[in-house]
């Protein structure tokens, strides 16, 4: 009997190498985080486009919080995000210094013109959560790439709630 390869429960392999980026919280950073987790995964079997619209999502989200809290100062980062990627998925987590629970997911439907964000995620990614400690959170997608279906071990490896 042939195993299939999108669904073996084998670990994954190392990464070709953590990736991390310290970003200011301004707008024009959103971009800048897009088009670096767009480039990581160059060459590999995931969509390049939808792992940079989770991106800009996610680190959109992070601005947003990040302002809301103080003004910044140009020359300080607060927000982080980090990759890591395998042949089998993309593990992206951002942080940023809102400690806050992010808001629910928006029922305002495809026409809303805000807040569609965590939805677009939720419907591209294998997995998302929140990490939370006492001066910032962390919000974590997990990415299959493409033709792979991650099982439930596979994903509790990765460190997905169960």
């Amino acid at each position: 009997m042939l195993i299939d390869p999108a669904v073996t429960d084998r670990p994954s392999p190392i990464p070709r190498r953590p990736a991390w980026r310290g970003l200011r919280a301004q707008p024009s950073e959103v971009a800048r985080a897009r088009s670096f987790a767009s480039s990581e995964v160059f060459g590999l079997p995931f969509d390049a486009y939808e792992i940079g619209l989770i991106t800009s999502e996610i680190v959109t989200n992070a601005v947003n919080a990040a302002r809301a809290l103080f003004e910044w100062p140009d020359r300080m980062a607060p927000i982080n995000i980090r990759m890591i990627v395998t042949d089998r998925y993309v593990h992206l987590a951002v942080t940023d210094p809102d400690h806050r629970p992010i808001a629910g997911v928006n029922r305002g439907g495809q026409l809303a013109e805000y807040g569609r964000g965590l939805s677009i995620v939720d419907q591209l990614a294998a997995a998302r959560w929140v990490t939370y400690d006492e001066r910032s959170k962390t919000v974590h997608v997990v990415v299959a790439a493409n033709k792979v279906i991650l099982t439930d071990a596979e994903l509790k490896r990765i460190g997905v709630p169960v």
